[in-house]
Order: C-alpha cells, then sequence, then structure tokens
C-alpha cells in the first residue's frame, strides 16, 4: 500500500494551529531578530501590505478559491502608504474587539504606535503623529472592522496576486511544483500539512507550505514559498534577513521526526529544503535550494564568515527557557556579581 502522508499529519484546523503553544518558526525567528528586550511583544500579530499580500498568494496557491474567499475581502479605500497600512492594522489587532474607530483609542497609545513604525518619530513631532495617523488612517481601520476578520485587499493588490499565481503555475522553473497530481506517475502534492514534534525536550510545530513525494523514486521534497520584495535574484539576502535558515532547518528536522516513526515510510529520503521566490514587480520565479538543511550546528557564511546562523534547537532552547522561567534578565547576567564586558563583548 502507498503510504500517504496526510494520514501521518496534524489534522487540525488552521485556527487550532495558531492557538497551539508550541514554538513555531515565526516565533523562533522574531525572537532571533529581536531578543531578550521584546519578549513581551513576541506573540504580537504582525500584519503588514507585503505580508497580506503574501498571504494571499499562498492561499490562492495552496487552497484555492474558496481559501482565499474565506480570509479575504477586496474593497477599495483612499490611497495610504504601506506605512500608515501597517500602523492600522497594529492598532486593531490591539483594540479592534472594543474600538471601532481610531480616535476612540488614546493618543498615548496612537503616539506610541507611530514612533515603533518610525512615523514621524521625532519627540517634536508627536501631536503630528497622532494627527495624520487619526485622520489617514480612519477609513482603512473602519474597513477591518466592517471585514468581520478578513484581510483587506485593494483590487489593485487582488489583481497582482491573481498574476504572481498565474507565473507560479505557469512558468518552466515553478510549474511542476504546483501542477494537479497524476495519478499515474507517482507523484503527490501535500499543501499546508501540520505537524509537531517534541525535540529535545521543546514542543515545536509547522504547516509546510508544500511537500512533494515521489513514491517511484522514495523522496520526499519539502519546498516553501516566498513572496518577496527582493528581486528573485537576490533571495539570498532575504534568506538572512529573515532567519529563513531558522525555517529550513527546523521544519526539516519536525518532518523527519514524524516520518520515522512510521514503517511504511522507511526507504524513504527527505531531502533539503527548496525555497521558490517570486516578486510581484520582476515576475521572475525561481526556486533556491538550500543545501545546509540538515546540518545541525551554528552556520558561517560570508567571505569572512560573519554571517552567524544559530542552530534552531539553541534557539528554541533558550526562548523555551525564558518563557517557561520569565527571568528578570537575559541567560548568563549575573545579578549577584559581576560581569565580564570581554564576554560579552565578544557575542556581538
Amino acid at each position: 500500500m502507498t503510504p500517504n502522508l496526510y494520514d501521518i499529519s496534524w489534522k487540525v484546523s488552521e485556527e487550532i494551529y495558531r492557538k497551539d503553544k508550541s514554538l513555531s518558526y515565526s516565533t523562533i525567528a522574531r525572537y532571533a531578530r529581536e531578543g531578550f528586550n521584546k519578549l513581551d511583544r513576541l506573540f504580537d500579530d504582525i500584519d503588514t501590505p507585503s505580508l497580506a499580500f503574501g498571504s494571499a498568494v499562498d492561499a490562492l496557491i495552496t487552497g484555492g478559491q474558496k481559501e482565499f474567499d474565506d480570509n479575504f475581502i477586496v474593497a477599495e479605500f483612499p490611497p495610504i502608504s504601506d506605512n500608515l497600512q501597517t500602523i492600522a492594522k497594529i492598532l486593531f489587532s490591539r483594540f479592534g474587539k472594543e474600538k471601532r474607530n481610531i480616535s476612540d483609542i488614546d493618543d498615548d497609545i496612537i503616539a506610541d504606535v507611530g514612533k515603533e513604525c518610525n512615523y514621524y518619530a521625532g519627540n517634536n513631532y508627536r501631536a503630528t503623529r497622532i494627527k495624520k495617523i487619526k485622520e489617514e488612517c480612519q477609513d482603512y481601520y473602519s474597513l477591518m472592522y466592517a471585514a468581520a476578520g478578513k484581510k483587506v485587499l485593494s483590487s489593485k493588490t487582488r489583481d497582482e496576486v491573481l498574476e504572481a499565481v498565474r507565473v507560479l503555475k505557469n512558468d518552466l522553473a515553478t510549474q511542476f511544483y504546483f501542477a494537479k497530481d497524476n495519478p499515474f506517475n507517482g507523484i503527490q502534492r501535500f499543501y499546508q500539512l501540520k505537524f509537531k514534534a517534541t525535540l529535545q525536550g521543546v514542543d515545536y510545530r509547522c504547516m509546510a507550505d508544500l511537500i512533494v513525494v515521489d513514491h517511484k523514486n522514495k523522496t520526499i521534497q519539502p519546498v516553501d514559498l516566498k513572496t518577496s520584495s527582493h528581486t528573485e535574484w537576490d533571495f539570498f539576502e532575504s534568506f538572512i534577513q529573515w532567519s529563513y535558515h531558522i525555517q529550513g532547518r527546523l521544519y526539516w528536522r519536525i518532518i523527519y521526526d514524524n516520518i520515522q516513526r512510521y514503517e511504511e515510510f522507511n526507504g524513504y529520503t527527505l531531502l533539503p529544503y527548496k525555497f521558490i521566490v517570486i516578486n510581484k514587480y520582476t515576475l521572475t520565479p525561481l526556486v533556491w535550494d538550500f543545501e545546509d538543511t540538515c546540518t545541525y550546528g551554528t552556520l558561517y557564511y560570508g567571505k569572512d564568515k560573519q554571517i552567524v546562523c544559530r542552530d534552531p534547537f539553541d534557539l528554541g532552547k533558550e526562548l523555551h527557557y525564558y518563557l517557561t522561567v520569565h527571568p528578570n534578565v537575559p541567560y548568563g547576567i549575573n545579578v549577584n556579581g559581576s560581569n565580564s564586558l570581554t564576554k560579552w563583548l565578544n557575542t556581538l
């Protein structure tokens, strides 16, 4: 009997998946970028125009029109900058359930969120910051309220999403990955499969964009789809900026842990991660191989090995400790005695 990857996956809704307390790539990567001082914001919703575009492309590619319709609404609204959209989304994520109008939110909070987003960030511009956010974000904020939990896209963005999906499905470099399954060639494609694993004492979860199983050659190819503001040929820069090395290595280990527990997958090889990237302006989708997917330990890249990519398990254990113990200072800081400047300077 041909093994089916879906049968061994974690079969829960996305809502249940998101609420699960196991560590995910996005949480670990955010901690890696922002550190101990931002732990109180670690689980805040992040929703930017770029993320909304990427989510819409993912929805159509991996879930089809129904998933898109269930999660997005297309509407027209007055022109608003990406920065102001982000501010409106942050305010709505924190107060949308209780505040129908942005003007009902305390001025100090509006000022702080604007400053977080580097909008008229100088102290002398506080009054201007508040005034402009209230005026220019109100319509968009109200539209999000009316959307009842769906993400709001303009018709222009919707058209850009449709074009990106069309290109991904038809370009020679990527059409294989998003093709419909042919029951006679032994290839199965699985979208958005969820998995859980407890690894080295820490609970993790993942939802893989795409996994291509080749039953004839007994290979399992995990694939992640990225929409990027960088051109597709500059994806290696995004790879470091957004710590996709954490995602590739962590997802691979979670999936491997699940596969190796089932005899029907004996003889199957879980291949290193592939990343497919597309930019909505250049529309030149490229496939990138992460050759170090299966490597454990810290990775070093760059001409002088100056790019340091910590192992996801090291980060996961560290974050698990912070979220469990809730210490007042970072691990390794001595609150009862002296601390070595040399030691900590050498971590920079």
